[in-house]
């Protein structure tokens, strides 16, 4: 009765994935697009704005342990400066310009890419 079971179990799944349709889906990823920047070809860290967007545009990041539950630990909330923008406050990934750094904003992957590929 398992081998019954089993087998046609088996031959439905095969059956279904010849189906022509499943070959006929779209393509999630396409080579020509660019994978750093959005459909307008904004850069994606800043979301535009070329401000960095780890520290807020301000240069320091405020670090903190409050949310670390081990003991022993003095929770302190402690200023330093930004590791991604080096205390500019510009984004690290397009240098202030706002759009994609990688593409220059086509959204489009040009042949300086072909190292990557």
């Amino acid at each position: 009765m398992k081998r019954i079971f089993f087998t046609l179990l088996f031959f439905s799944l095969f059956i279904v994935s010849c189906d022509p349709k499943i070959n006929e889906r779209a393509e999630r990823y396409s080579v020509q697009t660019c994978p750093v920047c959005d459909i307008s070809g904004k850069c994606r860290t800043c979301n535009g704005s070329g401000k960095c967007s780890f520290c807020g545009a301000t240069g320091k990041r405020i670090s903190s342990t409050k949310n670390y539950t081990g003991e022993g630990i003095n929770l302190v909330d402690y200023e330093e400066d930004c590791p991604f923008c080096k205390t500019s406050g510009i984004c690290s990934h397009c240098k202030g310009e706002k759009i994609c750094s990688f593409c220059d904003g086509t959204h489009k992957v040009s042949s300086n890419w072909s190292f990557f590929l």
